[in-house]
């Protein structure tokens, strides 16, 4: 009997044992199989910030749906709320670039404005507000509307990235010049048509005979000489180094608006031929045309030596500028002097006002 009841409590702890083995590989594949989705929903979720970071809306908007698709996460807030801040942003986008098309540029910058306040890093955004400030400031300088134009410029450069900064602190400069000039000629004097006639009035113009003869012109004395070398001498340095100035800061700017453009041109054809943003393309053709565009970026790199180059001669011309317009004039000298006569024998008598 006593060995009958030691056997039996044997078989019932072995068969416990093995009841309680498949329980615990089952929690342990539970918990493995749980930690797998965390994986997936945090790596989604951490590329559609990235995304958004970027300004690509679109992009991160599909990564925050692969969010809700993973397992006990579908009904998750946080990507619900950033799938809808991605639709409004997307909308904003959109609607700003039809009222680009119809050339309303300044309601254009408004909605663009309203996604920077959602997201103030957006490189394409603010890429997009700096073009559209320059064009019109271009545009306005071109008119001769000087002041306007560097307003424009001002705007552009609160959104303009380093490079581009560069080009814009040169426009504002010429602005500056441009306005500066229109300002000094404005304050000449000027003598009204009543003036004119009072002049004529006590100086009048007497008839010569009528068999007069020809006026010899003669040749400048010496002392003008020296006045007409001084006059070059000041006046061909400022025109040769506005000159240089202008033409390499133009350079340097046309350089850095054709990057821009190869870099949008890229940005566009990256959008059209990886519209999910997970870095595959599906057709060789589409993979050729995001490579040549990729090339083009890649090789017109190459050219920023030369715009910065460009910059510093531009810079350069404008200290000059600045140190020749601050340079003192010669001072007259005022008295009494003597100079041979050129029509009688002997000295002349000369006051020098």
């Amino acid at each position: 009997m006593e060995k009958y009841l030691l056997l039996t409590a044997c078989l019932i702890s072995i068969s416990s044992q093995l009841l309680a083995e498949p329980i615990e590989l089952g929690m342990e594949k539970s918990a493995s199989a749980i930690i797998v989705l965390d994986d997936d929903y945090e790596k989604f979720k951490r590329e559609g910030d990235e995304l958004f970071k970027q300004g690509e809306y679109l992009k991160a908007k599909n990564k925050y749906k692969a969010c809700l698709v993973v397992p006990n996460f579908g009904n998750d807030s946080y990507a619900k709320g950033r799938i809808d801040l991605m639709d409004k942003l997307i909308t904003l986008r959109e609607n700003a670039t039809k009222l680009l098309s119809a050339g309303k540029g300044e309601e254009a910058v408004g909605l663009l404005e309203q996604i920077l306040i959602e997201n103030p890093k957006d490189p394409i955004t603010k890429a997009t507000i700096t073009k559209i400030w320059q064009d019109n400031a271009n545009r306005l300088f071109g008119e001769k509307k000087y002041e306007e134009a560097k307003i424009a410029y001002q705007k552009a450069i609160k959104y303009a990235d380093e490079i581009t900064k560069s080009s814009l602190s040169i426009a504002i400069q010429s602005c500056d010049d441009k306005i500066q000039a229109m300002q000094l000629a404005q304050q000449r004097p000027t003598q009204t048509e009543p003036e004119k006639k009072e002049e004529k009035s006590k100086n009048p113009v007497k008839p010569g005979p009528k068999n007069e003869e020809p006026k010899v012109v003669l040749p400048p004395t010496q002392s003008q000489r020296g006045k007409i070398v001084v006059i070059n001498r000041r006046l061909v340095p400022k025109i040769v180094t506005a000159v240089i100035g202008l033409g390499a800061g133009g350079y340097a700017y046309l350089l850095n608006s054709q990057y821009q453009t190869k870099l949008n041109d890229l940005s566009g054809v990256s959008q059209t031929t990886d519209p999910d943003g997970d870095n595959v393309i599906l057709t060789q053709a589409a993979f050729n045309q995001w490579e040549t565009s990729y090339k083009d970026v890649k090789s017109f790199q190459s050219n920023k030596t030369t715009m910065y180059a460009c910059l510093g001669v531009a810079g350069a011309a404008a200290i000059t500028e600045i140190i020749l317009f601050a340079l003192p004039k010669t001072k007259k000298q005022t008295g009494f002097h003597f100079r041979p006569d050129t029509q009688n024998v002997g000295l002349a008598l000369q006051y020098r006002f």
